[in-house]
């Protein structure tokens, strides 16, 4: 594939559906590790719930590093400097090593204190402190992985992506019922098989990223010239997905409080639920933004914008349709879907009756990750970062202040869709801004050519 000439249409499903095919394999990583976790008790599936802001935290950090040195790569290719792509390579691997160890060591002195934080009740404590300590100090070595996953599709090699994703995510499913039945470790053997499954992950992308020699560029230990600069780049590119995970973040933390408030522990683990039902849907949008926004960072960098135009319109078509489709599954299925996680049905009727409010603004939510996603990868960050402030606190926090006390749990829910629909609309505004002015720097450098 050359994302410079290649029709871009071929070329979207072909870094795309790789993409989307890896993005599934983890969400169903995610969403088997929690049927399994289910069945061992309704407040295990609480603590793993409650226990999220701080994955989300450490996940911001991932993100920070692994979008931002993607992009700056795809960039850097375009402009056709090969030797400061395999620099940035090799500075997101140590960087996210460095961070990986600093949240770790921070997390297990402060433990106590941050579990106190999360509220979490007498019930659910033993399973959250059992779980999150596994999780936290098992990704030193089993998330670099992931971070430079987002690399290989950068540099156009989404189908070794997916394959290393779509492998592990089957050992995962094949660990978990071991570790947590056969071996009776419980959610302890849960967050064991996802560590392995990590570990197995980051493994194979080094190794691949060291010995493949038909990849664009390859990791090597090397001096770095002018390193703090191509790190600061790397990571400004970076910084609107940090500020959208510390915002998630705290709007989750703030969300899990509202819930205990307004309801009980069992609340938490019907939107811990919905939450992956809609990771799901999520992960194939996902799939598609990935694949868009290796097109869009080669080409912008080539100054190539009617591919770059191209690209993103289509990209925002198919967002759009898909959203709509997996919105109706939803709709006409949500008794279906919550079963798979739980036999409780009490919970079962909770989560199916929330999930309609929780979700009613889905089908922009695809449009409005392809636009969030293409601003940053194109260097336009503070738009990105507008967006970010929209959907994860500017609008839910205040709505729920006002929503929930007057209509209990699903005012939470209802604020969660508001938040989508508001922002939506904000991205809708710009992205058609941004596809003008694309038009217009296509004609103006054809002008100029001549």
């Amino acid at each position: 594939m050359n994302l410079g000439t290649e029709r871009i249409s071929k070329l979207l499903w072909q870094l795309s559906i790789p993409a989307i095919l890896g993005m599934l394999s983890s969400a169903i990583f995610n969403i088997v590790d929690r049927i399994y976790v289910g069945r061992i008790s309704s407040y295990a599936l609480t603590a793993v719930g409650i226990t999220m802001p701080v994955q989300i935290i450490q996940m911001a950090f991932i993100l920070l590093v692994g979008v931002g040195s993607s992009s700056f790569i795809s960039i850097k290719l375009g402009e056709g400097k090969k030797d400061e792509a395999e620099d940035i390579l090799f500075l997101a691997l140590k960087y996210i090593v460095i961070f990986l160890i600093a949240f770790a060591v921070l997390f297990m002195v402060f433990l106590d204190p941050i579990l106190s934080v999360l509220t979490i009740s007498d019930k659910v404590l033993p399973y959250a402190k059992e779980y999150i300590v596994i999780i936290i100090v098992g990704s030193i070595i089993g998330i670099p992985g992931y971070c430079l996953n987002n690399s290989l599709r950068s540099i156009g090699k989404a189908g070794v992506s997916m394959k290393i994703i779509v492998i592990t995510s089957v050992m995962n499913i094949i660990l978990d019922p071991i570790f947590i039945f056969v071996f009776r470790m419980g959610i302890a053997g849960a967050a064991i098989a996802t560590v392995i499954s990590q570990t197995t992950l980051t493994v194979y992308v080094i190794y691949a990223f060291i010995k493949r020699k038909d990849f664009a560029i390859n990791l090597k230990l090397r001096k770095v010239k002018g390193e703090l600069g191509l790190l600061g780049k790397s990571l400004k590119l970076g910084m609107p997905s940090f500020y959208i995970q510390i915002l998630a973040a705290a709007v989750n933390l703030f969300i899990n409080r509202s819930l205990l408030r307004f309801g009980t522990d069992l609340d938490i683990a019907a939107i811990t639920i919905m939450s992956s039902i809609y990771s799901f849907y999520h992960m194939i949008v996902i799939g598609i933004v990935q694949g868009n926004n290796s097109i869009c960072g080669y080409n912008w960098g080539a100054k190539q914008y009617a591919r770059v135009r191209r690209s993103l319109e289509l990209a925002l078509l198919y967002s759009f349709l898909i959203s709509v489709f997996l919105f109706i599954i939803i709709l006409v299925f949500p008794q279906l879907l919550v079963s798979i996680f739980t036999d409780d049905k009490g919970l079962i009727e909770m989560t199916s009756s929330g999930i309609r409010y929780y979700l009613c603004m889905l089908p922009i939510i695809g449009p409005l990750t392809v636009s969030s996603q293409y601003f940053q990868v194109v260097g336009k960050t503070r738009l990105s970062s507008i967006l970010a402030f929209l959907r994860y606190g500017i609008v839910i926090v205040p709505a729920i202040l006002i929503l929930a006390p007057r209509l209990g749990i699903n005012g939470i829910y209802i604020s969660n869709a508001m938040s989508d629909g508001i922002t939506g609309a904000v991205a809708s505004i710009y992205i058609i801004l941004e596809l003008i002015s694309l038009k217009r720097m296509d004609v103006d450098l054809v002008v100029n050519r001549k």
